[in-house]
């Protein structure tokens, strides 16, 4: 068996460990910290062979970009998970602060990675990966510009606004608005492509 189909496998398994993990299993902070360490694990073997998985050589300005956004989802996973498992630090603030922390926290990750986005090499790993972006490297750069552009408007109203509404509703608008516009766009650029329509 080839070394990439086995990186494809053991990406498939620990989806699945994540899943049972995060939906049948009672929440404690082993839960918690058994499915960060898998979750950081996965992430390693990423990193490590991100240059196979982009099929481009480790000095490629693309591969410092994967490496670097993944290697910061490793740093977020770590935070989030400690701040999870050390309840006296929350304990020690109010909920709103809680909830504000959390929101400034996606905004950040949305923004820095919305300005790398333009950068992630065509693969099936990083990035919007959707059915027609995996299938067509003009569709893919269309769909990470875009993802670009919307970045930081979307980070920034996500953190004002929680300041007037409910943590809930701006976090899952908020990620759900930043995929849909550029996913949206990109299906539109997909299927003037392939009906050979003017773009």
């Amino acid at each position: 068996m080839k070394k990439f189909d086995f990186i494809n496998i053991l990406f498939l398994i620990t989806s699945f460990i994540i899943l049972i993990g995060g939906f049948m299993v009672k929440e404690s902070n082993l839960t918690i910290s058994i499915i960060g360490a898998v979750v950081i694990f996965i992430l390693i073997i990423f990193d490590v062979n991100a240059p196979k998985i982009a099929k481009l050589s480790e000095e490629n300005v693309k591969i410092k970009t994967m490496k670097t956004l993944n290697r910061l989802t490793i740093l977020i996973i770590i935070i989030g998970c400690m701040f999870s498992i050390l309840s006296p630090i929350k304990s020690s603030l109010d909920s709103k602060t809680n909830e504000i922390l959390l929101v400034g926290l996606c905004s950040i990750f949305i923004m820095f990675f919305g300005n790398l986005a333009p950068k992630i090499p065509f693969n099936r790993y990083m990035g919007l990966r959707l059915p027609w972006t995996v299938r067509d490297k003009d569709t893919w750069r269309v769909a990470h510009r875009i993802l670009g552009y919307v970045s930081f408007p979307i980070g920034i109203m996500m953190f004002v606004l929680s300041f007037f509404f409910k943590i809930e509703t701006i976090v899952v608008t908020g990620i759900l608005t930043w995929i849909i516009i550029p996913s949206i766009y990109s299906l539109v650029f997909y299927y003037k492509k392939i009906k050979g329509i003017s773009i």
